[in-house]
Parts: structure tokens; C-alpha cells; sequence
């Protein structure tokens, strides 16, 4: 199955739900920008009921590497996710694997060879510099047909259950990403369409 990663989680019981419906990833976004940020005391609590297995990934745009750090030791981060270029300092000062973003249109903000080498993944979103996902703004999937990249891809912006499996049959990403696709509210999951994004998830796999 594509790997599903919810983003923006902010309530103890849309953790464990998308834990129970199958998320390889659970997200915690820590920016400032962010109308689903988290303290790094709230992750904690939050992080405490994922179980082994599932990835917790930390969001953060302009924050601070002591701040990232601090967060990480918090949520117990297997992942930090960067909202801005990436920069040969960030990979020597992060101490976690870094998933880096671009914006699919944007050539100029894929890392360079060098460095997207040595991240876990790259994220393609359409959000703006400096805001760090969950704008509901649907990505140009015919950006990525046919492209492969040296690290597992993410495809991100405006995914919700009506449309995932159209952008899983056309990019064919290794994990795909959701927040507001998903809510009734910023950082408020609704569990139905939780649900039936897995199951949407599901059906492009099993159909090709």
C-alpha cells in the first residue's frame, strides 16, 4: 500500500485513529505560521500513544535548530520536515533524518543531487515559502508523471478522498500527505474522512 502520512494532528484521539487506519506517518507541525501548531509539551502527550512502527515527523518552517531540537527530544521525532531551502548545515546540525520540501513547480527548489542524497524524502506541496502545508491548494499532478527521484517521494497539496487515488495512479509517490483534507476544522480530523481517504488509499493500489 502508497504510504499515507497525516499531517497536522493536534487531538490525542485523530492520533490514534489514523494510527488504527493505517498511517505509516503521523505529523506534528511546530511552525509559528501554522494554525495547527503544537508546543513541544502538547506533542509530547501527543507522540506518547503512537505505536512502533509509525514514524512521528516534526514540521517546521523558520524555526530555530535549538528549537528543533528541543521539539525532537519532546515528541521523540524519527523525522524532521523542513518548509524552506535546504542547506548543508541543515543536514549536519538536525539530528534526525530530514524530509525535505519543494514546491512541484518550482525546479529551483529541489535540493541539488548532493543533498537531497542524504535526506529520507522529499515532499512535493504547493504551498508558499514559508508556510508549512494545510493551504487545501491542490498540486499540478502532471508535474511529477513520469519523474523518479533517488529518495522516496511524498506528494502533498489539497489531497482529500475524492481525488488521492487520481494523484496515486498518475504520480505513483511512495507515501501520499494529508491535513485539511481530512478535517472539519484546522487540526481537527474528521473520522469519517479519514477513513475513507485510507480506504481511497486502498482501492488505487489495488486497481493499478
Amino acid at each position: 500500500m502508497t504510504d499515507v502520512k497525516v499531517c497536522g494532528l493536534t487531538r490525542e484521539e485523530d492520533v490514534d485513529a489514523a494510527c488504527a487506519l493505517g498511517a505509516a506517518y503521523v505529523g506534528f507541525n511546530f511552525s509559528d505560521l501554522s494554525p495547527r501548531r503544537v508546543t513541544p509539551e502538547r506533542a509530547r502527550r501527543l507522540a506518547a500513544g503512537v505505536p512502533a512502527g509509525v514514524r512521528r515527523v516534526g514540521v517546521f518552517v523558520a524555526e530555530s535548530y535549538p528549537a528543533i531540537r528541543e521539539a525532537i527530544a519532546a515528541a521523540s521525532l524519527d523525522l524532521v520536515q523542513l518548509h524552506r531551502p535546504l542547506f548543508e548545515d541543515d543536514l549536519e546540525r538536525v539530528p534526525r533524518p530530514v524530509l525535505a520540501v519543494a514546491h512541484a513547480g518550482r525546479e529551483g527548489e529541489i535540493p541539488p543531487v548532493a543533498l537531497l542524497d542524504r535526506c529520507a524524502g522529499i515532499l512535493f506541496d504547493t504551498s508558499v515559502a514559508g508556510v508549512a502545508g494545510g493551504t487545501g491548494v491542490s498540486l499540478d499532478w502532471s508535474l511529477l508523471e513520469g519523474r523518479r527521484w533517488p529518495v522516496p517521494f511524498f506528494v502533498s497539496g489539497g489531497l482529500r478522498p475524492e481525488n488521492v487515488g487520481e494523484s496515486i495512479r498518475r504520480t505513483r509517490p511512495d507515501a501520499v500527505d494529508v491535513a485539511s483534507g481530512v478535517e472539519s476544522a484546522p487540526g481537527a480530523k474528521d473520522r469519517g474522512r479519514m477513513r475513507r481517504f485510507f480506504e481511497a488509499v486502498r482501492r488505487a493500489d489495488e486497481t493499478g
